[in-house]
């Protein structure tokens, strides 16, 4: 509780008597940060604080549309994938304690689990997702199939977490959930407790953060955010998923002030030894991915210095969240955001930029809006020539931003005009398996069997492990 305190005292400290310099950097951000909010690009809190201290923190629209109910500091935002960190962090902490060994294997702690697989892989390996696990995300129609489902741990592991390696353990880097269900499962067994009972037992009961915890629907829970979807005609309540599916590999709900806690315990050992606190910030040889965080070095061209960057993201159902730590200087940037889809990349480097005296790139309207309202106002032909015009003039038009464009007009029902957007897709991406396998999709759905076949086979002749593109010819003959 000491170090809650101490923190508290720091809010209190530099809300009540705000150097000019801070007032400076706050008006920065808060420019910066309202950009994103006024074109319906960012809709949360933000927190951003040096050495225990608040440098910028504020809410940006509301916590739930349907009641007009605004962001406070008390607002708890699923954080998804950011519950990984804390994985890891219980997982250490049992190595700590000698009950867990990073070498060690799967079955050396799930009996149960298939022993060809649990045999090879290593906690180490979960931890850095090198392990070689496929994540059952990509599974198909996982999501649509699955999402309401509630699954005790055991079932989901076999179900989900068990299918064949992908790669040999270690030899790769692909980011995994499976991985980490895996090793809540192993914290439970080790424990015989749950993985709830264990996470609030070590690590939010001493650090104080009471305002964090395992997000179940049926708990009653004060200040719960609501989670929703930005899509081109507007707002919606995002999709029920059941969140004993992401478990300790995106379960947890927090608040922007319950992060700082845990980002200044992370630079003391209230909770973790010196030696195994360097552990868990030791990159794999195939990625930056240490244990439960990303591990990258700024550059010190750019900022005058080396700079070490430790951070996570996360993305679940209407909700994206980043956790960014600058170790050198101490800083911290918390942005928890409940309307899906916000450009976190961009807001992290525009706040780091601003605390470094750095110029920012300003808010604009994403690719897939502005070839919307040309859709909306003048029709197709005038948003398949403005996007000839952006693309003559220079713009950056990833494949995946006009494949994602092209799926939610298929969403809103406007077939056809995916179609034409796809089409555009094919022909700056001609060497692209994806962008002919949704081509042949939207044709598909608008009943033109004949050139969804032909798409089809173009797709699979890019790639022969494209299972979709393969029952779907299969279906069409």
């Amino acid at each position: 509780m000491k170090l809650k305190l101490i923190i508290i005292i720091g809010i209190l400290n530099i809300l009540l008597l705000p150097p000019s310099l801070a007032v400076e950097r706050f008006n920065e951000i808060n420019s910066f940060l309202q950009g994103f909010h006024d074109i319906k690009q960012f809709n949360g809190n933000v927190l951003v604080s040096q050495n225990g201290k608040i440098i910028f923190e504020k809410g940006f629209g509301y916590a739930n549309f349907e009641w007009d109910i605004k962001h406070t500091p008390e607002s708890k935002f699923r954080i998804a994938s950011m519950t990984k960190q804390f994985t890891a962090m219980l997982i250490l902490q049992l190595v700590q304690e000698g009950h867990v060994k990073l070498d060690s294997t799967i079955s050396d702690y799930l009996r149960d689990y298939r022993k060809d697989i649990g045999q090879k892989v290593t906690i180490h390996q979960l931890l850095n997702h090198t392990s070689g696990i496929p994540n059952y995300l990509r599974i198909n129609g996982f999501i649509k199939n699955n999402s309401r489902t509630t699954y005790s741990v055991d079932e989901f592991i076999k179900q989900f977490c068990s299918e064949d390696l992908d790669f040999e353990p270690g030899s790769q880097f692909r980011y995994s959930n499976s991985g980490y269900s895996i090793l809540g499962k192993i914290i439970e067994n080790v424990t015989q407790q749950s993985y709830q009972e264990v996470l609030t037992q070590k690590i939010l009961k001493p650090l104080g953060m009471n305002n964090t915890g395992f997000d179940l629907a049926s708990t009653i829970l004060k200040s719960r955010v609501s989670g929703y979807e930005n899509n081109l005609d507007g707002y919606k309540n995002t999709d029920y998923l059941d969140m004993s599916i992401p478990y300790a590999a995106g379960s947890m709900y927090s608040t922007a002030r319950d992060l700082m806690i845990w980002d200044a315990a992370l630079y003391t050992e209230i909770l973790l030894n010196e030696k195994l606190a360097t552990k868990m910030y030791q990159v794999s040889t195939h990625r930056n991915y240490a244990y439960g965080w990303e591990v990258s070095k700024l550059p010190e061209k750019e900022f005058g210095k080396p700079l070490t960057r430790i951070n996570h993201s996360g993305f679940i159902n209407g909700f994206n969240t980043s956790i960014t730590r600058i170790i050198e200087d101490k800083y911290l940037i918390v942005l928890l955001n409940n309307t899906g889809g916000a450009p976190i990349s961009s807001l992290n480097k525009g706040i780091t930029n601003i605390l470094y005296g750095k110029a920012t790139q300003k808010a604009k309207k994403r690719l897939n809006r502005v070839l919307y309202d040309e859709i909306k106002f003048k029709g197709i032909s005038a948003a398949v020539e403005k996007y000839t015009d952006l693309k003559n003039k220079g713009e950056k038009i990833s494949e995946r931003s006009l494949n994602h464009f092209g799926y939610e007009l298929m969403n809103m029902g406007l077939i056809k005009e995916s179609i034409e957007i796809f089409k555009l897709n094919v022909e700056s991406f001609p060497e692209s398996s994806n962008a002919y396998d949704s081509l042949a999709e939207a044709y598909l759905s608008n009943a033109n069997k004949a050139l969804a076949l032909i798409n089809y086979k173009k797709s699979l002749a890019l790639d022969e492990g494209n299972m979709n593109a393969k029952e779907a010819i299969e279906s069409l003959k």
